[in-house]
This record gives structure tokens, C-alpha cells and sequence, in this order.
């Protein structure tokens, strides 16, 4: 398959890198999850709650999704009095997103 001029070639990974990589494709892997990056994006930070208000899902179930992204390191969490508020961590995870939503959208 021929690369185009900005493709890093993915020759010579090391084990971890591989486990690594792996690990954040499994977190981004799932539409909800998709779904709050995408939100996240848009707010720059979010509560459980704020997030629950616009997803159809309950406060619970954004939780437990919200702790798969925080483990990967997609989202990071801080303490703002009573509340706790995440964000994104990097650009890596929409990024990823993005360009592959490109990618499927010229396939078509």
C-alpha cells in the first residue's frame, strides 16, 4: 500500500508501545465514549452530570465510561469543591477520532 508524504512508517515497536497503543484504541472503541470526547471538545471541561443532561444515559453509566477514557489517559479528572470535572488530557484521543472519521467519510 503506498504512504503518503505524512504516514510514519510503524516498523520496529517495542512491546509496550504495542500494549500501549492497543489500550487507547480499546478506550476509543466504544460510541459513547466517542460521544463524551466529541462533547468535551466542544465544553473544554464537564461534570458527570453536565455530561448525563446531554447523553441518554444515566449519571452512572457516563461514569463508568468516563473512567475507561481517565485510565487510557484520554480525560483527566480535578476537584473543584463538591464537584469533579473532566477534561481532555491530550489531543491524541480526538485527534484520532477525527482522523478517522475523515478517512471512512473518503471512503465513501
Amino acid at each position: 500500500m503506498p504512504r503518503s508524504a505524512d504516514t510514519h512508517a510503524l516498523t520496529h515497536l517495542d512491546e509496550d508501545t504495542v500494549e500501549a497503543v492497543a489500550g487507547t484504541l480499546r478506550a476509543l472503541a466504544d460510541p459513547t465514549r466517542i460521544r463524551l470526547i466529541e462533547e468535551l471538545e466542544e465544553r473544554g471541561r464537564a461534570s458527570v452530570g453536565g455530561l448525563a443532561a446531554s447523553q441518554p444515559l444515566t449519571r452512572q453509566a457516563i461514569s463508568r465510561q468516563l473512567c475507561v477514557l481517565h485510565a487510557a489517559g484520554i480525560v483527566r479528572r480535578r476537584r473543584e469543591g463538591m464537584r469533579v470535572l473532566y477534561e481532555l488530557g491530550d489531543w491524541t484521543g480526538p485527534w484520532l477520532v477525527s482522523q478517522l472519521a475523515a478517512s471512512l467519510d473518503s471512503r465513501s
